[in-house]
């Protein structure tokens, strides 16, 4: 916008200095350019609200045209002669040059596009005039370019660190540090993108005898034991369900388009899992460890993700009740 802005002024400064018509068809087109450049951002807004990805095939033709207008005004008003004329059209031009490289760091070559459109007539403008001085600009022509070109590669580099930070901080919040698992916050994250015209069930874990193993052997030699039980626990899963540790020796499993006797029998694979060949703990005793499992299914059993945890760790905690060591699903006998 400021560079549309400042495009309009220098063309303005021109025919007020020199007059003729040039100019002021170059300000006309700049206006009706920048009219259009607004209603394709304002589409591009709109598309993006849906959640929907843009076209911008037409904001990049758009693009193009306006620095060829740029390019344009450069040439005629290098050749006018008029010393604070082709003063402020260079710092015009030299000021383009920075915006659009960090605009379009992620595309080099269309940067490198942009600039030239802005550039190169700015300087056969300026050779033109026959000037010796403004010869020299040829010579420099080359310098000018690598510098851009560096100059694109610092802001890729930039933007390109600062996104991988963000992504890495990003993940670092929605995963266990201990055992890789998604925590909560990431698991509802999952539970967002599944589609609400299927069916899914929510589970419930808590491993039994963990505590005593814990306190005997220490934590670091529970924390060891966590993580061979994460893995025996996701053997038992397949491509699309998810396990997620919500805390302590307590886990939480989304199973999509199962309903209640298939995530019993995937609950059943993951207890046989869980309980089958010893652990090793202190590099010599061997511990035996379980879990207990509630589930609830969506939509026999609830509608939204926080109701139907609710129903599945109730279920959980009857079926330590009555016993450990199997999966049970919620019913309405056990709600109170």
């Amino acid at each position: 916008m400021l560079g549309a802005i400042n495009g309009l002024f220098v063309a303005g400064l021109a025919h007020l200095a020199i007059g003729g018509i040039a100019f002021l068809l170059i300000m006309l087109a700049e206006v009706i350019v920048l009219f259009i450049r607004l209603a394709s951002l304002r589409q591009v807004r709109s598309v993006r609200a849906r959640g929907e990805v843009p076209q911008i095939d037409t904001p990049i033709s758009l693009s193009i045209l306006w620095c060829s207008l740029q390019g344009l005004l450069f040439f005629f008003a290098m050749r006018t002669g008029n010393t604070a004329i082709m003063v402020i059209t260079a710092a015009h031009c030299m000021g383009l040059v920075g915006p659009l490289c960090a605009r379009n760091y992620a595309a080099p070559r269309l940067a490198l596009l942009l600039v030239g459109l802005c550039v190169l007539p700015f300087v056969l403008g300026a050779a033109s005039t026959g000037e010796p001085l403004m010869l020299a600009l040829i010579a420099l022509l080359p310098g000018f370019v690598l510098g851009v070109l560096q100059l694109m590669g610092h802001y890729r580099g930039a933007m390109l660190a600062a996104l991988s930070a963000e992504l890495s901080n990003a993940e670092r919040a929605r995963r266990d540090p201990l055992t890789g698992l998604l925590n909560r916050h990431g698991l509802e994250g999952v539970i967002q993108s599944v589609s609400r015209n299927q069916v899914f069930s929510i589970v419930c874990l808590d491993l039994d005898r963990f505590k005593p193993i814990n306190d005997r052997f220490g934590h670091a030699a529970g924390d060891q034991l966590l993580c061979e039980v994460t893995n025996r626990m996701k053997a038992a899963l397949t491509e699309g369900q998810v396990l997620a540790r919500i805390g302590g020796d307590e886990f939480l499993a989304l199973l999509p388009g199962l309903g209640p006797e298939e995530t019993q029998t995937t609950i059943g694979a993951m207890i046989a899992g869980v309980s089958g060949p010893p652990y090793a703990v202190d590099g010599e005793s061997l511990v035996h460890i379980g879990v207990t499992a509630g589930f609830a299914c969506f939509p026999e059993d609830g509608c939204g993700f926080t109701e139907l945890h609710v129903m599945a760790d109730r279920a959980l905690y009857a079926a330590k009740k009555a016993g450990k060591g199997f999966g049970a699903r919620y019913e309405a006998s056990i709600a109170a």
